[in-house]
């Protein structure tokens, strides 16, 4: 790949070496800019760099080795089939891989949450995903699901389920625990990292499904709620996720991660209610998930006689189960 060579033109002021690289060129994502300057790829007056904060000034000029990736193409429009329950309460959406959830501070980007409330009028969002994770979204519609929502995440009483595929071998188990204290990586800021002491503690439980070629699909219950605390531990394990730019390689067009089920707690006002978002194409592309592998996280044992017994029907058009768990699932399928 042919290296891109520049002159810093108009600058009143010094920039940061990174800052200055996105604003010449707005398609190259933060992290892939960082991370091209942090592998010494970058050069400043023949002098090579390796600290995003460097300072480039007027004159300067400025060699890089290879271009960073481009960011995914923006979303501008929420879809109907991101829906998976519409209630007066509460919003389940299937956010898809490369949306911010939120818009992040002092800037504007499309995010999921304005996305949605351009559909639904005010939401606030209960919980996040990174942005190349796709997966479950649950978001408030008033003050009273915001409360509930808030104090079942807080609480921890909201389970969830996520799929990866993995890099293999690695030195995860058939079933097992992770469990790990996470800290800030102190040569990057914005990276985390397993540490020996200090940290927040992090705990998945996980099972790995059977393996194909060189990947392997691991189901993932993470018991707390860290930052990058998936990725971070899969890494650790020798299983770094298909398609991690950040703790592994770029081997897919995405993050190979998704957030396929949540369950809230039951409450005074209902049962336990389960959403499920179906597992993206890509992931098919990678191996073979057979359905019944999913036995027995896949539904309640109440419903499962149900689901034998043909009791499928529509819940708010959506395919769902007929019984009362309130299991629901964007398209009806797994």
């Amino acid at each position: 790949m042919p290296s891109t060579e520049i002159v810093v033109g108009e600058l009143e002021h010094p920039l940061r070496l990174d800052q200055y690289l996105r604003r010449r060129f707005p398609t190259w994502g933060r992290q892939a800019v960082q991370q091209l300057i942090g592998a010494r790829q970058v050069s400043v007056n023949d002098r090579i760099v390796w600290l995003s904060s460097w300072q480039v000034n007027r004159g300067d000029h400025i060699r890089l080795a290879r271009r960073p990736e481009e960011k995914p193409a923006g979303v501008f429009a929420m879809e109907a089939a991101w829906l998976i329950a519409v209630e007066e309460q509460l919003l389940a959406v299937n956010k898809p891989a490369g949306l911010l959830s939120e818009a992040p501070p002092h800037r504007q980007a499309p995010n999921l949450c304005d996305l949605v409330a351009a559909e639904f009028g005010p939401v606030t969002l209960a919980h996040r995903l990174d942005r190349d994770t796709s997966g479950v979204v649950l978001l408030a519609r008033t003050p009273t699901a915001r409360k509930m929502l808030s104090h079942a995440f807080q609480g921890r009483l909201v389970e969830k389920e996520y799929v990866a595929v993995v890099s293999a071998p690695n030195r995860l188990d058939p079933t097992g625990t992770i469990d790990t204290f996470l800290a800030p990586d102190p040569r990057r800021s914005d990276h985390m990292c397993v540490v020996a002491r200090g940290g927040q503690r992090a705990i998945t439980r996980y099972r790995v499904l059977a393996p194909q070629g060189g990947f392997q699909v691991v189901v993932l219950w993470p018991a707390t709620g860290r930052t990058h605390q998936l990725r971070v531990q899969l890494a650790h394990m020798g299983a770094p996720i298909v398609g991690d730019r950040i703790y592994g390689q770029r081997s897919a067009q995405r993050l190979m991660l998704h957030a396929r089920e949540l369950r809230l707690p039951a409450t005074e006002a209902g049962s336990q209610r389960i959403f499920v978002a179906p597992l993206p194409g890509e992931f098919q592309e990678f191996c073979e998930i057979p359905r019944h592998e999913w036995s027995p996280r896949t539904h309640p044992a109440a419903c499962r006689q149900s689901m034998a017994l043909g009791g499928w029907g529509t819940y708010r058009g959506i395919a769902g189960c007929n019984c009362v768990c309130g299991w629901v699932t964007a398209g009806g399928a797994l």
